[in-house]
Formats: C-alpha cells, structure tokens, sequence
C-alpha cells in the first residue's frame, strides 16, 4: 500500500493533462477521463516491476488498485494534482 501510494502520488504529479485537452477541446470530461487513465496506468508502471512475480497477480489487478488509491487520493486527501486543490 506505501508503495502505491507513493507511485500514485508521484504520477499526479508527472502526468501533464495538456495533450488531453489539445486532443479533446470541446470535451472537458474526455479530458478528465483521459487524465484518471493517464495517472492510474503510470501508477501501475511504476509500482508492477517491484511487486510481479513477489505478489500474486500483481501484473493483472495493480490498476484497479491504482485507480482505487488516485480517486482515494484525490477524493478524500483533496491531491489534485493540475486540477486545483480542495479548499
């Protein structure tokens, strides 16, 4: 868990949304979910190498963890990463 959350951290704030909103100009929420796949695979690139072949189907459930821990981080710790930050 220490390990996703860092990785997921760490891809919030790597993840540029720019090409996201130049490829879908007219659709704010394409751009959103572009951008929720775009940190949650690089969250999963980054944690899978340590953990395949240490922990069972690391390498088939890591992104639906991923996406768990973004939406936790984004949701309940308000990390918004280019999207602003909670109030």
């Amino acid at each position: 868990m220490h390990d996703l959350d860092r990785n997921a951290r760490a891809a919030i704030a790597s993840v540029d949304p720019t090409p996201m909103f130049a490829h879908y100009p007219d659709n704010p929420w394409a751009v959103f979910k572009a951008y929720l796949d775009a940190v949650t695979q690089e969250a999963t690139d980054r944690t899978v190498p340590a953990w395949k072949g240490r922990l069972g189907a690391a390498d088939v459930f890591t992104f639906d963890n991923a996406y768990a821990m973004f939406e936790s981080l984004r949701i309940d710790y308000g990390v918004l990463g280019p999207f602003g930050v909670r109030p």
